[in-house]
């Protein structure tokens, strides 16, 4: 009963809505259990009438070797593995059009071409603003150089005079001239007095000037002079590391005259940049794979319009996995890929990367994995629908019966064989093995190893070529035949 229940619990949560996201396995299999819910249904009509199911009828069925795997299955979609998206740099009108989809192409190959007469006009504007600031930028270097080259001349000239000013003996040799000329006044200003002259005015005068210079001079002796000095000398650095500066191209005055030049250099690039960038040229060898633009169509700059691919021939795949199986699917992994249309047809790939995000589709949580397809193929094609099976683990070459073979005795796992098998059996079970008589069969013990739900791995109990019995069941007269699930699991 633990497969009915089973079967129940995931028709119950099965949605209508998650039919698509379903590959054509899954798709098949929720059909089977559709069909066995209504066989179950007339089963239990059946017994009600006092119809028992009755269990006495067996498939024969070949020990054999094989392989047996356990895979997670998906569905996804196909893409190019390297694709380049290719833009215009600038906006404009597509003029041209070079080269089609499909069309091979090498590395700086025109693919495309804007109309140019406003970038040609642009660019005839910047050029002439570029000259206009040149011209202005002579003038004002050829000017400030004079500026800075003579004022440096002046302040190295008053250094020299304040120097040769504030040496210790001249300042004491002009106070002692000072104080004369302060008594030579005051005797001339005395004598015209004392001889009655009215009109003394100008040798007053002369007087308080003398007395003044005498002021100064005892200033400068006393610590003037070497303040104008310090001042000089000061007035000199300045002037000397403008003009240094100057030389150099850091002084702000020739940093911004330059500025306004370089901006105008930089719009006169930008226009010449954008005149060649009207030209869309391939970054690098490939195929076109698609031209989004139309002819005559405006175009805004870094929106595509055209899209390459260095192998048209490499693809990787997007599929997505349900959130209770994503967690057994690490990078690494193999991967088988079909398609619908040919469904014999493999394509080896791997596992390249596991999506951290989910997506939520009507409560249904999904998570991407990207494969990368191992080898170059013609079969694949940008956007089909592929079905996936990543392969968890798997053993090859190894026994395998039918997982409706296995049954159980007492909880151990066992086959039912026919009594012609049984002592085969009991040298391949070895001498531990129970065996019990039922009827035209007799159960054997088996060790079992890796299940896929179909077949499953026989590590030990069985021999190749020897023949077991598969359990089936009817439920009356007229009902239904077929395989009684009794594999581990169910």
């Amino acid at each position: 009963m633990q497969f009915w229940q089973k079967a129940r619990a995931k028709i119950k949560s099965f949605r209508p809505g998650n039919l698509k996201k379903l590959n054509r396995k899954k798709k098949i299999l929720i059909a089977v259990i559709i069909l066995a819910l209504i066989i179950l249904s007339i089963s239990l009509a059946r017994c009600s009438r006092g119809e028992e199911p009755v269990m006495n009828e067996y498939i024969e069925t070949v020990v054999q070797k094989g392989n047996v795997r356990d895979v997670i299955t998906a569905t996804g979609k196909v893409e190019f593995a390297q694709t380049m998206p290719l833009s215009f740099e600038v906006g404009g009108t597509i003029q041209e059009i070079m080269v089609k989809e499909g069309d091979v192409v090498d590395e700086g190959q025109p693919l495309m071409r804007l109309e140019t007469a406003t970038l040609e006009q642009a660019l005839k504007e910047a050029s002439e603003n570029f000259e206009s600031e040149r011209s202005n930028y002579e003038q004002k270097i050829e000017g400030l150089e004079r500026q800075l080259k003579s004022a440096l001349i002046e302040a190295e000239k008053r250094l020299l005079n304040t120097k040769k000013e504030a040496d210790p003996y001249y300042l004491e040799n002009q106070y002692h001239l000072a104080e004369l000329n302060v008594k030579a006044a005051g005797e001339r200003l005395a004598n015209a007095q004392s001889s009655g002259e009215t009109d003394t005015y100008s040798l007053q005068v002369a007087l308080s000037q003398a007395q003044l210079n005498l002021i100064d001079a005892k200033y400068r002796r006393d610590g003037g002079a070497a303040k104008e000095l310090q001042l000089a000398q000061a007035e000199y650095e300045a002037a000397l590391k403008a003009w240094q500066g100057f030389q150099k191209g850091v002084s702000p005055e020739y940093l911004s005259a330059k500025a306004s030049l370089t901006a105008s250099e930089t719009k006169l690039v930008e226009a010449q940049e954008n005149l060649n960038n009207a030209i869309l040229k391939a970054p690098m060898a490939g195929t076109v794979v698609a031209c989004e633009a139309e002819l005559y169509s405006s175009v805004s700059e870094e929106k595509a319009v055209m899209s390459l691919v260095s192998d048209p021939n490499v693809f990787k795949v997007i599929a997505s996995v349900d959130q209770t199986e994503i967690s057994r699917i690490t990078v690494g992994q193999k991967a088988e890929i079909t398609l619908d249309t040919l469904p014999g047809e493999l394509i080896a790939g791997t596992v390249a990367g596991v999506s951290l995000t989910g997506t939520d589709n009507h409560n249904v949580i999904t998570y991407d994995i990207t494969i990368d397809v191992d080898a170059p193929t013609t079969i694949l094609r940008d956007r089909m629908n592929v079905n996936v099976a990543v392969i968890l683990q798997q053993v090859t070459d190894v026994l395998v019966i039918p997982s409706q073979a296995v049954t159980s005795q007492d909880g151990t796992a066992g086959v039912l064989l026919p009594h012609e098998e049984s002592g085969q059996a009991g040298e391949s079970a070895g001498a531990g093995a129970e065996q019990a008589a039922q009827g035209a069969h007799t159960f054997v013990p088996i060790e079992i190893g890796l299940d896929d739900g179909t077949n499953v791995e026989v590590k030990s109990g069985l021999s190749e070529g020897q023949t077991i019995l598969m359990p089936v069941f009817s439920l009356g007269e007229g009902g239904f035949h077929g395989p009684r699930p009794m594999g581990p699991g169910w």
